[in-house]
């Protein structure tokens, strides 16, 4: 490996800047490898090599520059603990377990009483964090860092290489790599859709709605209420036209399928909240007894419908200018 200073400078090159987390990125860095045994992390052991970092600060990317391991290569793995910690897995030193997905590591600390230790190595300086960067570039191990041995399993699905597999989330339709569905009620489904994400946006992307627009509709449904309570909608409107077609209330009831009893119960407590006559009703005789709509009850029918159709109309129009497909099924 290249001496402290040049990897400090390669390192301060990729953050940006240097701080105080640069340095002890490159030292934990240093020492971590050591221990590991990883000797050439970007030549010879480039494939043996896995980091597990603790936090997303100045540090880790120090470490990311010292061991070449990242994200993108999959040889780099974020763990959001926050903490000042990294663990180093050689991939050479599996244990003996029939998968073969546990290994032994080295898992680095650094001391929450380093921090303040810094100050005495260089009292003159006012700045308690220049005091730190300065220090952490001199003081021993030791006092910068806890090691520890430590045992890390890692899923075959989390190694580097190409991805295990694809699936399609059965609810937003986008494609999950690695075996990071989940499955939910017989489904695979995306993390965000089974329990929340980080971003809010459309529910479905547009491939997935592109995709499934001939499955999918809307359904609208009106009805009238009076006194806190609907009392008159799609039911009542079957119930009217079958005794209009029938000419009877008994067989519009068994049409609807309910009772008799029930139907003249409709009947009036419409005719109470409308305040208009339903039905006009003839007694049997020679020719048979009989009901019909009244000319109010068929005129407030015509009334329903128009606005019923209107709702159902730009129910569609919204669905699909939002959706961008579809309409009423």
């Amino acid at each position: 490996m290249m001496d402290f200073e040049s990897l400090l400078n390669e390192s301060v090159r990729l953050h940006g800047h240097l701080c105080a987390g640069q340095v002890l990125g490159v030292r934990l860095s240093i020492l971590g490898l050591r221990e590991a045994g990883i000797n050439d992390p970007k030549g010879a052991d480039r494939k043996n090599l896995m980091v597990f970092v603790e936090i997303d600060r100045c540090a880790t990317d120090a470490i990311q520059s010292v061991t070449g391991c990242s994200l993108g290569k999959r040889t780099m793995k974020f763990m959001d603990y926050g903490k000042m910690a990294a663990t180093f897995v050689n991939l050479k030193r599996s244990l003996p377990r029939r998968d073969g997905s546990e290994y032994a590591a080295v898992r680095v600390l650094a001391r929450e009483e380093s921090r303040h230790l810094a100050k005495a190595y260089f009292p003159e300086v006012e700045d308690r964090y220049e005091a730190q960067l300065e220090a952490y570039k001199v003081m021993p191990e030791h006092e910068l860092f806890e090691v520890s041995e430590v045992t890390v399993s890692i899923r075959p699905e989390d190694m580097p290489g190409r991805p295990s597999g694809r699936v399609v989330c059965a609810m937003c339709g986008e494609h999950v790599q690695d075996s990071r569905e989940l499955a939910v009620g017989g489904k695979n489904l995306c993390r965000p859709c089974a329990a929340g994400g980080y971003y809010e946006g459309p529910f479905f992307s547009q491939t997935a709605m592109q995709k499934m627009h001939n499955d999918f509709g809307i359904r609208s449904k009106l009805w009238i209420e009076s006194g806190g309570g609907p009392f008159f909608g799609n039911g009542k409107v079957l119930l009217l036209k079958a005794i209009g077609r029938h000419g009877s209330i008994s067989q519009a009831a068994k049409e609807v399928n309910i009772s008799y009893r029930k139907a003249w119960s409709y009947i009036k407590t419409m005719e109470e909240r409308l305040g208009i006559p339903l039905v006009e009703c003839k007694a049997g005789g020679k020719n048979g007894g009989g009901a019909t709509l009244t000319p109010e009850i068929r005129d407030f029918l015509a009334r329903y419908e128009r606005i019923e159709k209107e709702v159902r109309l730009n129910a569609d129009e919204r669905f699909r200018e939002i959706f961008g497909y579809g309409g009423e099924k």
